[in-house]
């Protein structure tokens, strides 16, 4: 918890994104008899999904968190990388062969027990990981790759044994107790190329919205091959962490092995923006419910908004038609064809004439993109959502909590620009 110049109070909380692990969000705190909720007033305990900055008295213009991307030619770890365990440092090395993470390997069962398996935290929705490797220092026993670390875990990478080396896709799990212990692999791997070059590329794509990874790999850094199937990750809570891709050598003969050479780790984000998109401001939309695919219309006979069922006939008809207007901040307000406003007070939601006026807080709904491609509307004058009765047509109200997680509820929207 934190306390701004203005007097605002704001805290900072982990909210679970699946397979992807917990983010940080920057919520508002409202006093509540002397005690701190999360959430505005009238609609406490629940944090908006959007909502404007904190007044600290200072601005900065954005800038990416992190960089993940790592070629090791400056010569120092990127502060990105997280050790699995605590590290061996006398077994890696950016200076040993300058340009590159030289990772020696030391014994371990398997992958799940292995020391000095370097790991960052991937970005969602959608990340793919993509590193060099060369094997040619590695000795009978070791194994090196790209793995994705969690239980269960699975890598992509290079085997060595006394008769040659072998591509290999593995999957395999913790052993008991809350942090898992080391047990032996009981899964069989997927083999690939026999002897393939000792010059290679790995890579990992995630897709977080279905928590599904493909491994690949390629001889020459543009055509990749997917090897075995997708890879399901799961959220769990034996490790109390989401997925993390990691760079990693161990040996499997009991003693320590050889050395492998990693270089330009990279991380594209096809989808940074997730499926978002841009605020309609001054275009003509319509909404329709995710829950059951009713669409929201203006009835002039009550003065009031309601849905109408989705095979109903006027879906195209000028009552479900709303242009967008741009109050700032994020906040909207909903013009009917006929000119009336959207607005919402005592939970009732009407259609408000407002004579030539600016929108006031009744009239002002914060835009609320979630990350499904849908949106909500929250009303400034209760900090409750706009929402339907699913399956029920009839008059729309403002007095959801918040989306839930199914988007079934009737306070998630899809819309689409008509004008």
């Amino acid at each position: 918890m934190t306390d701004t110049p203005a007097g605002d109070w704001w805290c900072t909380i982990m909210s679970d994104h699946g397979s992807a692990g917990r983010m940080i969000s920057l919520v508002p705190i409202t006093w509540n008899d002397g005690f701190p909720l999360i959430g505005l007033p009238g609609n406490l305990r629940r944090a908006p999904n959007t909502w404007i900055k904190p007044n600290t008295g200072f601005s900065q213009e954005p800038k990416p968190t992190y960089v993940p991307d790592d070629n090791f030619d400056g010569g120092k770890m990127n502060p990105h990388w997280q050790w699995n365990h605590v590290p061996d440092d006398s077994k890696w090395s950016l200076t040993e062969k300058p340009g590159v993470l030289r990772l020696h390997s030391l014994p371990a069962a398997n992958f799940w027990a292995a020391r000095n398996s370097l790991c960052q935290r991937p970005p969602g929705p959608e990340s793919t990981m993509t590193v060099e490797l060369n094997t040619a220092g590695l000795a009978a026993g070791d194994n090196a790759g790209l793995a994705l670390l969690s239980t269960p875990y699975a890598w992509i990478g290079v085997v060595k044994t006394a008769e040659g080396t072998t591509l290999q896709l593995f999957q395999g799990s913790a052993g008991g107790g809350r942090r898992g212990g080391a047990t032996a692999p009981t899964n069989t791997p997927v083999i690939g190329s026999a002897n393939p070059p000792s010059h290679v590329w790995l890579r990992v794509a995630c897709n977080f919205d279905s928590d599904e990874a493909v491994f690949s790999w390629s001889a020459d850094g543009k055509q990749f091959t997917p090897l075995g199937s997708p890879f399901p990750t799961i959220f769990q809570l034996t490790t109390f962490q989401g997925v993390r891709p990691a760079l990693f050598n161990f040996n499997t003969s009991g003693q320590p092995g050889g050395y492998a050479d990693f270089d330009n780790y990279t991380v594209d984000e096809p989808r940074a923006r997730g499926i978002e998109r841009e605020i309609p401001m001054g275009k003509t939309i319509t909404l329709t419910s995710g829950a059951d695919g009713s669409y929201l219309a203006a009835n002039p006979q009550s003065n009031t908004l309601v849905n109408l069922p989705a095979d109903s006939n006027g879906a195209s008809s000028p009552t479900a038609k709303f242009q967008v207007v741009d109050l700032g901040l994020g906040r909207v307000a909903f013009k009917t064809s006929v000119g009336t406003f959207v607005s919402a007070a005592d939970d009732g939601v009407t259609l408000k004439d407002l004579a030539g006026k600016k929108p006031g807080d009744a009239e002002s709904f914060q835009w609320i993109n979630l990350m499904r491609g849908d949106t909500s509307f929250m009303s400034l004058v209760s900090h409750r959502y706009l929402t339907t009765k699913p399956n029920e047509p009839g008059p729309v109200t403002a007095t959801a909590a918040g989306p839930s997680a199914a988007r079934k509820d009737g306070a998630c929207f899809k819309w689409k620009v008509v004008d």
